[in-house]
């Protein structure tokens, strides 16, 4: 067994440094999800068209999201013996003087240049750990985006990758392996913060079979792209954290579950899952161990209640997503009444760097209260967009100002909205609030699955409020009559505050409704569907004030009560 993968190992590292040594000149396109929808194909074509007009000794190759989709379509330059040099905002119309400055010469192309890897500035180009959105980073999960190729399996094990399976298989038992995810501390990153190593022990200690072995990468929340970018930029981390989960559970069946709408996420996995059946990795007796594995993928129909672990179980099973009433946790009853561990895209993706460095290594970044790195999905007004990973208690403010670079404009920073449409806003009052489990629960939010969403002073909170409503009634699958009808109810009144003709007495209605919604709803949906509008309620009462009372919009956000329709 270790013997077959020292060969593979062998064989990938030397492919690997093959590449980092190469007499040619290697330029590298930022292949994900986000630089895709802005031209990254077209400025892909554009610089095989342009290396091959040139007729210079340059090969083109791709690698996934690095994180930094602000400056998307990114293109990084590799002249043999000198610094990597990444160039950003990359078009095709760029491409001949970049191919000119950067390939073809020996400069660098200062119009886009964005950083140079190492630790001194070149010609005026930062070093590129030195940028504002990076150097705030700890990349534990993010550690090959940008730098190794998605499709190929070669380059994960080059960089480490199956070591930890492979040291799982030969030198733990299960109870080692959930020791060490225990010792890690690690809260599940899809949401609900239960602890991973005690979910893990619960389902190995289950005398049943089959054992399932899920993957929720539905990822339906607005704003909220973090685990389809992992599962674009460097799918076989979370193979092989599901396989060591398997390992450690007792099961030899799994799904990935991934949301029908992820096409990139959904192609990159399989290519991920063939390759690792051909290299011994999946399948039966893997690696020659009697230990085997099945991982299937499938994929959800777009529906936001999916997500929920009953009703994406539900869908596997070939039934309607909706939650089910728990009155076992699935840990003992759950993908066809059997004993079933889910945990998210984000989850299983930490596991392999957990096993390979020990838990306490990984206990040893964080708060007490949350232990480890936290992807955010960072959007709106804020300069840097993208994907940040930081040390769990990093604060509001340290993401919006020293990684994201404040607000565009000249503007002011209002809110955020962390966790996706099913949590309390922030506002600048708390800004210095850590993003940690604890912290956010005392103040009436949630880290939830790592959206957040920045607003400036130009966002009406009414209108935010609104549009949350609007998705999680659209989004109820409809079991629970209060989630079904009490969105639509407290989306009708904030419905007529933005059209002039709230009452006083509305806001009371909605936090009773929201009581109602919370305390009779089956699952986190309905639960949370109103947190953001009474954490506004609470943190923005002058504004409700001013729509219901003043009959105007201070933002001018809201057209019946802007300026212009009280002049018309």
């Amino acid at each position: 067994m270790a013997e077959d993968f020292e060969i593979i190992k062998r064989r990938a590292q030397a492919a690997w440094l093959g590449k980092l040594n190469s007499n040619a000149t290697r330029v590298i396109v930022g292949m994900g999800g986000c630089s895709i929808a802005v031209g990254a194909s077209s400025v892909k074509q554009a610089l095989e068209r342009e290396i091959k007009r040139a007729g210079t000794n340059a090969v083109v190759e791709k690698t996934g999201c690095n994180g930094m989709c602000h400056k998307e379509v990114l293109v990084d330059v590799v002249k043999p013996g000198k610094p990597r040099v990444s160039y950003g905002n990359v078009t095709p119309a760029a491409v001949p003087s970049l191919v000119r400055e950067a390939v073809v010469g020996d400069g660098i192309f200062k119009d886009l240049a964005v950083g140079v890897d190492g630790s001194e500035a070149i010609d005026g180009v930062a070093p590129y750990a030195e940028l504002p959105f990076i150097k705030h980073q700890q990349r534990i999960l993010t550690r090959n985006w940008g730098v190794i190729d998605p499709d190929s399996i070669d380059d994960y094990i080059a960089n480490g990758g199956y070591a930890a399976l492979v040291k799982a298989l030969r030198e733990m038992k299960p109870e080692d392996i959930i020791g060490e995810v225990k010792k890690s501390n690690m809260l599940g990153r899809g949401g609900a913060a239960f602890p991973t190593g005690e979910k893990w022990d619960s389902c190995r200690k289950v005398n049943d079979y089959p054992k399932y072995v899920i993957c929720n990468g539905e990822e339906g929340e607005p704003a909220i792209f973090k685990d389809r970018r992992l599962l674009e930029a460097d799918p076989h981390s979370v193979i092989e954290g599901m396989l060591i989960c398997a390992l450690a559970i007792g099961s030899d069946r799994g799904y990935m579950y991934i949301g029908g709408e992820h096409l990139l996420a959904i192609e990159r996995t399989q290519r991920a899952l063939k390759q690792a059946e051909e290299y011994g990795l999946l399948g039966k007796n893997i690696l020659g161990s009697d230990f085997s594995f099945k991982l299937t993928i499938r994929k959800g129909a777009g529906s936001y209640a999916c997500g929920e672990s009953s009703a994406l179980m539900s869908s596997i099973e070939g039934k309607r997503a909706m939650p089910r009433v728990k009155l076992v946790r699935s840990t003992e009853r759950g993908l066809w009444a059997k004993p079933t561990n889910m945990n998210n895209v984000e989850s299983y993706a930490n596991i392999p760097q957990i096993i390979d460095k020990g838990g306490d290594w990984y206990a040893g970044i964080g708060t007490e209260t949350g232990k480890g790195t936290k992807l955010f999905a960072l959007s709106g007004n804020v300069v840097n967009t993208g994907l940040v990973e930081v040390p769990i208690g990093t604060t509001l403010r340290q993401l919006v100002y020293d990684i994201g670079d404040g607000i565009p404009n000249g503007k002011g920073f209002k809110v955020a909205q962390p966790g996706g449409p099913s949590g309390g806003c922030l506002p600048a009052s708390l800004i210095d609030t850590p993003m940690d489990f604890k912290p956010l629960q005392k103040v009436g939010s949630t880290m939830g699955s790592g959206g957040l969403v920045i607003m400036d002073d130009d966002a009406c909170i009414i209108d935010l409020a609104k549009w949350f409503l609007d998705f999680d009634r659209e989004e109820s699958c409809g079991r629970c009559t209060s989630c079904r009808i009490g969105s639509q109810r407290m989306y009708d009144i904030l419905d007529a505050i933005s059209n002039g003709d709230g009452r006083p007495s509305d806001l009371e209605m909605l936090e009773i409704l929201d009581e109602t919604v919370r305390e009779t709803s089956l699952c986190g949906l309905g639960q949370a569907a109103a947190m953001f509008t009474v954490s506004t309620i609470r943190h923005f009462p002058e504004e409700y004030h001013a729509h219901i009372v003043e009959k105007r919009c201070p933002t001018n956000v809201c057209p019946a009560l802007s300026r212009e329709a009280s002049r018309a």
